[in-house]
């Protein structure tokens, strides 16, 4: 039996990095998938990716911080596949930028999608995944909602504020069958990422840095993080709501965040 065999789940995010790899995992667990990312062509690529696999896809181009947009794009992928039963909020931007230094375009912009878009989405899908019978919605924060990023604080300020509305959703929801959670990676090897360590013109100086302050010695893959979300989405979670879980290869169960990128590299 595939773990979400019968299961429609629909992922934000999805047309590459931690999206895209969530939703071919997904897939080949048995699930019919929603698919919604700003960039329709890329999500609709990753749709066919699902298809190839044998799976059910549709692909929808949503920008998750307009209410309206994504509100319709989950009522749409209700309305094709009858239930929905997962919402994965996988949707995010990040922004290195010094704290004094942020406008308000910048802020408005990362709680726009990070924030804003996992409300939207969170409040279309809640009724249609109770009318399914129940099921599990998993955020995506980050582990700088856990610790402070001194060259991130914008950015980890709306993680943080995924943290909490986790918690505060899982209560809400308990008696309605719906399980909410959160995965908090660290750094993973995505376009996000590689674009962040290469606005530098240090691509490779930073990739070593970055897996230097990295207890297990790596930065982590997409795989990591989809397969983390199987689990929570999953029935295999049942008794699991209101977590925030820490998928960082161990950098923050205890050693404090620095600067690491203007620190130099062993000899």
């Amino acid at each position: 039996m595939k773990r979400l065999e019968g299961k429609v789940a629909l992922i934000t995010g999805a047309g590459q990095g931690i999206g895209r790899v969530t939703a071919l995992v997904f897939a080949r667990e048995g699930a019919r998938l929603g698919l919604l990312d700003k960039n329709e062509a890329n999500v609709k690529a990753v749709a066919e990716e699902v298809k190839a696999l044998g799976g059910e896809a549709s692909a929808v181009g949503c920008d998750v911080s307009r209410k309206s947009d994504v509100t319709a794009a989950i009522n749409d992928a209700r309305s094709r596949f009858g239930a929905l039963h997962i919402l994965v909020n996988n949707a995010g931007v990040t922004l290195t930028r010094p704290f004094i230094e942020s406008s308000e375009a910048d802020i408005d912009f990362l709680v726009g999608v990070n924030l804003k878009g996992t409300i939207f989405a969170s409040q279309a899908a809640i009724p249609h995944i109770i009318a399914s019978g129940g099921g599990a919605i998993v955020h995506d924060a980050s582990n700088a909602g856990l610790v402070g990023r001194p060259w991130q604080p914008v950015y980890g300020a709306t993680k943080a504020g995924i943290i909490s509305l986790t918690k505060a959703m899982a209560l809400a929801h308990a008696r309605d069958n719906v399980r909410v959670n959160c995965i908090c990676p660290g750094s993973i090897d995505t376009p996000m990422l590689r674009s962040a360590l290469a606005s530098s013109g240090q691509f490779e100086e930073n990739w070593k840095k970055t897996g230097m302050v990295i207890p297990m010695g790596r930065i982590g893959t997409p795989e990591d993080i989809a397969y983390a979300t199987l689990f929570l989405a999953s029935d295999e979670a049942r008794y699991i709501t209101g977590i925030a879980l820490p998928v960082d290869g161990g950098r923050t169960a205890g050693v404090a965040e620095v600067s690491h990128l203007g620190m130099a590299l062993p000899k």
